[in-house]
């Protein structure tokens, strides 16, 4: 029997998929069959989770269970009738819908519209759709409290920003990582253990925009990545600290270990590699294959010193193909025909934007700026 069930409710769902109505009472049949908790009387929720709301068989199945009492859709119909009179699409009340099922069945009056007038007085209106999760939290126990923790950071970070660009930040953080609203404890534990460790002003509100789940970590985790990082040499306090856990926060040990064996394959020694990333922790942030490449070129094809890698390891952060190559072609055809100094610093003709460079070793060489330009744009073949 439960073989002809499975293959019942298979043949509903490609019905469903070419316009066939769930109100197929063979469907419904196989679905109250098929379901120990689902009876009859909720398969008008059945229907329209389905028909109304797009919802797929499987998830309208077991919302449906979880809701097996419902009875009428007056909740369901109140709440989608309550976002879109928020001006959003169906499409977009649809997507809420499926991604948070619960919501269908909250107050509007006591539960949904005082969030929503919360988020719309600090401009989060689109947080509602993009993080609807936030709706299912308490407004004065979980909502309140983070948020005004957040914006704390935020506002005190030491940069003069409008209302509207903190509120913009804001919505970043929000958006980005879901459980921080039910976590305000431990983001004030993790923002008061940072400052401790120097890591205040703008590192912290850049920290908790660009690393937003390190906030959300138990502290003592938090330590040992602080711990990780001071075990190569890098000091609380110091400006690359807040740079330095946002990249550890973010790799395991394992995919660390595999790092340090790239960069042993050119005989770089445990201090140079410590010394490298006090000085550009993000070396460790590239993946092995690009890591290997970019040490591959410097040092075996444009043959640069190793010394000037462990100085310099902020180079590793251009792009080969897209700044290096082409700079290194006008760099060339300059020091060959004597218009710079043999001595000129790469690291000096990598760091400028495009329009400065171009501005600085192009433009000021008339007599000689087409052949920059060629070299530039890959096609300059002879620099003799």
């Amino acid at each position: 029997m439960s073989k002809l069930m499975h293959a019942l409710l298979f043949k509903s769902r490609l019905f469903q998929n070419h316009g066939v109505s769930f109100c197929n009472p063979l469907v419904r049949y196989v679905a109250s069959s098929s379901t120990p908790h689902l009876s009859a009387k909720n398969s008008v929720l059945l229907d329209y989770l389905v028909g109304s709301l797009k919802f797929s068989t499987d998830k309208a199945l077991s919302v449906s269970s979880s809701y097996s009492r419902t009875k009428s859709l007056e909740r369901p119909q109140e709440v989608i009738s309550f976002f879109k009179g928020l001006g959003l699409s169906d499409a977009r009340v649809q997507s809420i819908a499926r991604a948070v099922p619960s919501i269908l069945f909250a107050d509007v009056e006591k539960t949904l519209k005082p969030k929503v007038t919360l988020f719309q007085e600090l401009g989060l209106s689109t947080l509602i759709s993009r993080n609807p999760f936030a709706l299912t939290f308490s407004l004065e126990r979980t909502l309140r409290p983070s948020i005004s923790l957040i914006k704390k950071v935020l506002v005190s970070d030491g940069r003069y920003r409008s209302e509207e660009q903190v509120n913009g930040d804001l919505l970043r953080v929000l958006t980005r990582c879901s459980t921080i609203f039910y976590m305000t404890s431990r983001l004030e534990a993790n923002i008061v253990y940072l400052e401790s460790c120097g890591i205040v002003g703008s590192q912290l509100s850049s920290l908790l925009l660009s690393r937003t789940r390190l906030f959300t970590m138990p502290v003592e985790k938090l330590k040992e990545l602080v711990s990780r990082a001071v075990g190569m040499n890098l000091d609380t306090g110091s400006r690359m600290l807040a740079h330095a856990i946002g990249v550890l926060g973010c790799s395991s040990a394992k995919t660390l270990n595999g790092k340090y064996e790239v960069l042993r394959l050119f005989e770089f020694s445990k201090d140079e590699i410590d010394s490298m990333f006090v000085k550009w922790p993000y070396m460790f942030g590239l993946s092995e294959t690009n890591l290997r490449c970019k040490i591959e070129f410097f040092l075996n094809d444009i043959k640069i010193e190793k010394a000037l890698l462990v100085q310099q390891p902020n180079l590793l952060s251009f792009s080969i193909k897209e700044r290096v190559i082409p700079r290194c072609k006008v760099l060339e055809i300059l020091k060959s025909r004597r218009l710079v100094s043999k001595d000129l610093r790469l690291i000096t003709t990598m760091s400028p934007s495009n329009r400065k460079f171009y501005d600085k070793y192009i433009l000021p060489f008339t007599n000689d700026a087409e052949d920059l330009l060629l070299a530039y744009n890959g096609k300059f073949l002879d620099t003799s």
